[in-house]
């Protein structure tokens, strides 16, 4: 099935939605602990505030085959359980699964996987998250990752 759509305006109000909920429920920060999150959060509003405009003055609508929707359903599927499980079991042993399995569906597209690219798929998942955890702890200092596991 394929539908019409203004993907600039949609995309452009998702963003800004996203921004808004992020910017009401931030809560009380210092100064310090809140440089990051406001900027990061003045940059997603910006640039959906330009995809909304631009949507708004020039957007063509385009043509999106929705037929293969079961994929998208699977990754948002997948991350909601990497959301919920990522305060009870830990950050990496969390990220990787789902790093891996998010690929592999990717990957699968294309054609029949071998074990190479499970094997590559699962060393560049541990390298990612890892680099992730150590960054946002010693980097940035942020220790959210507080879990039973890593």
């Amino acid at each position: 099935m394929q539908i019409r759509i203004n993907t600039e305006l949609y995309g452009g109000l998702f963003g800004m939605a996203l921004a808004a909920i992020f910017w009401f429920n931030k809560g009380n920060m210092g100064f310090l602990s809140a440089v990051f999150p406001d900027a990061v959060l003045i940059i997603l509003a910006t640039v959906s505030g330009l995809l909304i405009l631009r949507g708004l003055i020039a957007g063509e609508p385009t043509l999106l085959d929705v037929s293969g929707a079961g994929h998208v359903i699977s990754g948002v599927a997948i991350m909601a359980l990497w959301w919920l499980g990522i305060r009870y079991v830990g950050f990496v042993t969390t990220s990787v699964p789902l790093f891996v399995a998010l690929a592999l569906m990717m990957k699968r597209r294309e054609g029949p996987l071998s074990w190479r690219d499970v094997i590559i798929t699962v060393i560049v998942a541990t390298v990612v998250a890892g680099g992730f955890f150590w960054v946002f702890t010693e980097v940035l200092g942020i220790r959210p990752f507080r879990a039973p596991l890593l």
